[in-house]
């Protein structure tokens, strides 16, 4: 059971979703799944209690949308929420969910979060119970319903970080969004390229940074598209640094390495 008297039901039981499911579990909350495919796999594991139809989520006294950006807008503004209920989602782009979760029913409480958490793959297949274990996990809300879902994330060992929809939407531009796009676009063009030469010269620094280039345009889609403005802003000012003439880019090295000295 949640704090909230009821059980947890996770929306999308992909990485993100089966993942909290299955920390969740492990930390004695009761946890639903729903989702399109069959989670019988879960159940068996103990990652979730039982499998419900979309219909049954106003049961659930806390409601996890763990779907693309997209999938997430469309559920609150679509499904039959009740009051009483906490929902809170997992998505990348927080401006485009806060705007629906704003026409909300009376007495339904909604808490956006968004966990730095994650890899390359896909699917409940590549999810475990301590995926959150020291990530941040940003959340925009406040008051009784912001406490509770930050007690939730505590209990996946992720740190709650609060701030405002707006500024995680220019900050991930740039930290998350941008990398993911970058990433995809130098693969892209070494597949394109089709060039021996290429595949074999590529060594660590190259290949750790096209590991996200394994990531689903499925996933990144509505995120590319939804967080576009600040995505654009952010590659802007990379390309403003990056496209400096040789000798001016001294300055440029010396504060990179002040960062990469920080974040070790």
């Amino acid at each position: 059971m949640t704090a909230g008297g009821g059980p947890i039901a996770v929306f999308g039981c992909g990485l993100v979703g089966a993942s909290a499911a299955a920390g969740w579990s492990a930390s004695g909350h009761e946890v639903w799944g729903s989702d399109r495919r069959d989670l019988g796999p879960l159940v068996a594991r103990g990652w979730i209690a039982r499998q419900v139809p979309v219909e049954a989520l106003e049961e659930a006294a806390v409601v996890v949308l763990a779907l693309p950006v997209g999938g997430i807008v469309a559920a609150l503004r679509r499904l039959p929420w009740r009051a009483g209920q906490l929902l809170t989602d997992v998505g990348s782009v927080k401006g485009a969910v806060m705007t629906a979760a704003a026409a909300l029913p009376d007495g339904v409480s909604f808490v956006g979060g968004h966990p730095f958490a994650g890899s390359e793959a896909s699917g409940y297949e590549a999810a475990r119970p301590d995926l959150f274990a020291g990530a941040s996990w940003a959340l925009v809300g406040d008051g009784d319903p912001l406490a509770r879902v930050a007690s939730l994330v505590r209990n996946l060992g992720a740190l709650p970080v609060t701030c405002g929809a707006a500024e995680h939407d220019r900050v991930v531009a740039l930290t998350s969004h941008l990398p993911q796009l970058l990433a995809t676009a130098v693969a892209a063009e070494l597949e394109n390229r089709a060039d021996p030469l290429a595949t074999a010269l590529l060594g660590p620094a190259g290949r750790d940074f096209l590991r996200l280039a394994g990531s689903s345009f499925t996933v990144w889609r509505d995120i590319l598209d939804q967080n576009r403005p600040e995505l654009e802003r952010a590659l802007a000012a990379v390309t403003a640094r990056a496209s400096q003439p040789a000798g001016a880019l001294e300055g440029e090295f010396e504060l990179a390495r002040a960062l990469a000295a920080r974040l070790r």
